[in-house]
């Protein structure tokens, strides 16, 4: 059985025009003519599903994939890689891992006073996304992250943590 980042190195794009699946017929003439660009999914779901929904001009979308490219291709948790699946419709891949799934998250959050703007969003798994919810402080995250670490059952796992942590501290300084 393939493993979620082998299943969307092995997806073969829809050919036919759908909706659900390119947003319109431009993004679609898009996906055709740009078929072997391997970021071409990202592209279409920021120019079609997240431009419209946050009302972004073409300007603004194409500025944050250009900020974001290589954010867009997936994220590590420790040594695990877990790529992005940016299809919709028929080239999405099922069923849904939330690790894999993107999502657009607000840097600063609308109750905080954040905008929909594409300069106050960057890309979190769902998975990700979900677990953040709406924690708007610092200490709320700090609360949120220790509430995690109780329910570690592999200290191992637990240490790694740990570590990451340091690691992440020291790039900081």
């Amino acid at each position: 059985m393939l493993d979620f980042n082998d299943k969307i190195k092995a997806r073969i794009l829809y050919t036919g025009f759908d909706e659900a699946t390119y947003f319109n017929r431009e993004l679609f003439a898009f996906a055709v003519k740009n078929k072997d660009d391997p970021d071409i999914l990202f592209k279409i779901k920021i120019l079609g599903s997240y431009a419209k929904k946050y009302k972004w001009t073409t300007e603004q979308a194409w500025e944050f994939i250009e900020m974001n490219l290589e954010e867009s291709r997936g994220h590590y948790v420790g040594e695990r890689f877990y790529e992005y699946d940016w299809g919709s419709g028929e080239n999405k891949i099922k069923p849904i891992d939330k690790m894999h799934e993107p999502n657009l998250d607000h840097i600063k959050t609308k109750e905080s006073g954040g905008s929909d703007s594409h300069e106050n969003m960057r890309i979190r798994s769902r998975r990700l996304n979900e677990n953040k919810n709406n924690t708007n402080t610092d200490e709320e995250r700090l609360a949120t992250v220790l509430d995690f670490i109780k329910d570690f059952e592999n200290k191992e796992l637990l240490n790694g943590v740990k570590e990451a942590i340091d690691r992440q501290m020291l790039n900081d300084d």
